[in-house]
């Protein structure tokens, strides 16, 4: 029999493992994107192939070192931690890539090795895991701490590194046992769901703010005590109900608030506080049957690859991507309770004391709550502060590509220094949950870093969009979707009214989706003309900026300068690729009621298009 002080450690280093997994994927998922992929000039086949084969050797190394499966666990783990520790000290590019890549596979090769050493404890650590990288995520604010130089990302790191340790100078003695193979099979896609959804900070930041982050803390230590549990079949078919539903509510339900149209409202954090929850009680009533083979796990690392890739893919081929979340989490859920007992025991071989669960919920809620406000502060910039400052209103436009510059690295502080002196901001490709972007609420960030409020509107999802971002009083806000002309990310209008020193100002931030891979954006530029009549017809003043992915003089720039719109940047440089810019395609036009002065192009990297800026002052 395994001594409980051995099954302790055990499952100590599957829980830290997990979570240093969560954070490999945090960084390796973007840098597959913003490095491999070059600002979208690779083929996706080949960025799918790439990803594809970072799974394949964990499959590989699994299967190869089966039979020493022990020692070549912690051995795996071991270049796990080493990866994630290089990532801390790597300033992007290549370097990040390849760490990240070699990091995720010795990851998957570590867990897919743990499901047949250590299977009496797998769920359960697993469960912890994802609880630890959900809780201590929600306290970072969502600025993940693989991205942060600060004392809290080292911190964090130390954690993890002990922890690793300590699990392996203790776990002599335990037992090896395999988990079943049909539920391994089950983990890998379940993590996907978690990192989409359910224990996903961002997104739930997104549809609650602070109170979303709360939630999925708390339903994060809920779900260690779910899966401790053997349900009964009917409790297990009920559990997957309960996940095609919740992961449905987070992706396919929206409404319109405050003037905005297809925003997740705030009671979908029901979601968020039943989907990670269930989601645990289907692994563990899964476990039965057959014992797994160390590259069954593997193998399911194979189905997670290429579900991450089917749903984004979604956002460059045109159809619902969500749909296929929810019925990869119809299926699991089906999977899961197929031939589970109509009675079982009611707890599994791992047992938690509701008491220790009771201490951890309430700390996950506290630090959830209050950790944001302590760890993600505001730019102290004062020294930095023009002495002798334009009058006039400082307007600027920026896509920020998810906050990931040339380098592939996730830099929003570097994003609200360029903002700082901005009294407006016109953002576009704002990220508030992507999984593929690193589950990061980039909008959130800034917010607490420059101490302003912010008005989102979707555009591809409910978590993808443009923004205003401003300390002006706000009075009025318009969201107006954009027919996409055969484009396959979607585009919207965000029109906000702002009290601008006593003139009531419209601002309207948008980001033209071309539809043939060129310019293209003839058709959505007529739409957004026609939204602009009727923001024009009440006499405000008004500023349009974004990436409208036109240059000046084309026929789309010729309509919008056609209604009556001044090109404020006049004369101003390129903006993109940020690294060796060569069209204009971002832009800020104005009515002729308002004088623009001081036109700029940044030169900061923190994104691939360069921010632009103009001073604007009201016409005698």
């Amino acid at each position: 029999m395994t001594p409980p002080r051995s099954r302790t450690a055990a499952l100590l280093a599957v829980a830290v493992g997990v979570w240093v997994l969560g954070d490999l994927v945090r960084a390796w998922a973007p840098s597959l994107i913003t490095i491999f992929g070059q600002a979208a000039s690779t083929p996706p086949e080949l960025m799918g192939a790439y990803a594809l084969g970072c799974a394949a050797v964990g499959v590989a190394a699994a299967f190869l070192v089966r039979r020493r499966a022990a020692g070549a666990a912690w051995v795996a783990l071991g270049v796990a931690l080493v990866c994630r520790v290089a990532l801390q000290l790597t300033d992007g590019g290549q370097p990040q890539l390849l760490v990240a890549s070699l990091g995720l596979a010795a990851g998957i090769t570590w867990l897919s090795l743990t499901a047949t050493t250590s299977g009496d404890v797998l769920v359960v650590g697993v469960a912890m895991g994802t609880a630890l990288g959900t809780v201590t995520h929600a306290a970072l604010g969502t600025w993940g701490a693989v991205w942060r130089d600060d004392g809290w990302a080292w911190v964090l790191l130390v954690a993890q590194v002990v922890g690793a340790a300590l699990a392996w100078r203790a776990a002599r003695g335990h037992r090896p046992q395999p988990v079943a193979a049909r539920t391994a099979w089950l983990v890998m896609p379940g993590l996907l769901l978690g990192g989409l959804v359910f224990a996903n900070a961002g997104r739930a930041s997104a549809a609650a703010g602070t109170a979303g982050l709360v939630v999925i803390a708390l339903a994060a230590v809920a779900s260690v005590a779910t899966a401790t549990l053997r349900p009964p079949r009917t409790a297990t078919w009920a559990a997957a109900a309960v996940l095609a539903g919740a992961t449905a509510l987070a992706l396919l339900v929206t409404a319109d608030v405050g003037g905005v149209p297809a925003v997740s409202p705030t009671w979908t954090l029901v979601a968020y506080a039943l989907g990670m929850p269930a989601l645990t009680l289907l692994w563990a009533a899964s476990d039965h049957g057959r014992p797994a083979r160390a590259a069954t796990l593997a193998l399911g690392g194979l189905v997670w690859v290429v579900l991450l890739f089917v749903y984004y893919a979604g956002y460059d081929l045109g159809y619902r991507a969500d749909l296929v979340v929810v019925l990869a989490a119809a299926v699991l859920g089906v999977v899961a309770s197929a031939g589970v007992p109509a009675a079982t025991e009611g707890t599994g071989p791992v047992a938690v004391q509701p008491a220790l669960l009771g201490v951890a919920a309430v700390l996950a809620a506290v630090v959830a709550w209050g950790g944001p406000a302590m760890t993600v502060t505001a730019l102290d910039l004062e020294a930095e502060t023009d002495p002798t400052p334009e009058s006039g209103l400082r307007v600027s436009a920026y896509n920020v590509r998810m906050g990931y510059g040339m380098d592939g690295t996730f830099r929003p502080d570097l994003v609200a220094e360029t903002l700082h002196g901005s009294d407006v901001a016109l953002l576009s490709e704002v990220d508030r949950g992507w999984y593929l972007n690193g589950g990061q609420d980039e909008l959130a960030i800034l917010e607490r870093m420059l101490r302003r409020e912010a008005v989102f509107a979707p555009a591809a999802d409910p978590v993808w969009g443009d923004a205003v971002l401003t300390d002006l009083p706000v009075r009025e806000v318009v969201g107006t979707p954009l027919p996409s002309h055969g484009a396959v990310t979607g585009a919207q209008a965000l029109s906000v009214r702002l009290d601008a020193g006593g003139t009531s100002t419209w601002f309207v931030s948008t980001h033209l989706q071309p539809h043939d891979g060129d310019e293209g954006v003839d058709a959505q530029t007529a739409d957004l003309v026609e939204m602009l009549h009727d923001r024009l017809a009440d006499g405000h003043p008004l500023v349009l900026g974004g990436d409208l992915n036109t240059q000046p003089g084309s026929s789309a720039f010729l309509q919008l300068t056609g209604l009556g719109l001044v090109d404020a940047l006049d004369g101003a440089g390129p903006t993109s690729p940020a690294d060796r810019p060569t069209a204009r395609i971002d832009h800020l036009l104005t009515t002729p009621d308002l004088v623009a002065s001081s036109p700029t192009v940044g030169g900061s990297q923190a994104s691939d298009h360069l921010p632009i800026s103009v001073t604007l002052t009201p016409r005698d």
